[in-house]
């Protein structure tokens, strides 16, 4: 091989190493982490899997005050329950409602209350007969998160029913 010939060789060789170098050199990412990468992506898999979400259950619980007269309203008596292993914190919204006969007479938001492992609130809530003129024989039903918009631990304890039977004709 002549002088020119192994020159034009090395150019080439040296060019081809130069180029190579400097295009891995802007591209930081090329081929890094192809072997660990794979790894590291199961070790991270494995510590969110191992790492349990605790969460909140909430349920519902519903009994009734019949009145005593025929012109008495019922009456709802409430207790939203947190029964889960997890905390409902404040500012995440859910919406209870209760319903006589297939009628809603209750639909309430609320974000404000935090509700820890065990936690609970209770309302009573009047039915007036004179607004809803239901029958002296029915159904009451409450049910909590409506919406489904809070990720539980159970989501099929959110209602309750009650029925009602007044001895009182109307």
């Amino acid at each position: 091989m002549g002088v020119r010939s192994k020159t034009l060789v090395t150019v080439l060789l040296v060019g081809a190493v130069i180029g190579v170098m400097s295009f891995s050199a802007t591209n930081e990412n090329l081929f890094k982490g192809q072997l660990m990468g794979d790894k590291d992506e199961e070790s991270t898999d494995t510590a969110v899997e191992d790492t349990p979400t605790l969460l909140p259950d909430l349920t519902i619980g519903l009994s009734l005050t019949e009145p005593e007269t025929p012109e008495g309203d019922l009456v709802a008596n409430i207790e939203i329950s947190n029964t889960g292993e997890g905390a409902l914190v404040s500012g995440q919204e859910f919406v209870y409602e209760i319903e006589i006969n297939g009628e809603q007479v209750l639909s309430n938001s609320d974000s404000y209350s935090a509700l820890e492992k065990g936690d609970s609130f209770s309302f009573s809530y009047p039915i007036p007969q004179s607004i809803y003129q239901y029958a002296a024989k029915g159904e009451v039903s409450a049910k909590v998160d409506t919406g489904n918009v809070i990720k539980e631990a159970n989501e099929s304890n959110n209602a309750a029913n009650a029925s009602y039977d007044y001895l009182i004709e109307r």
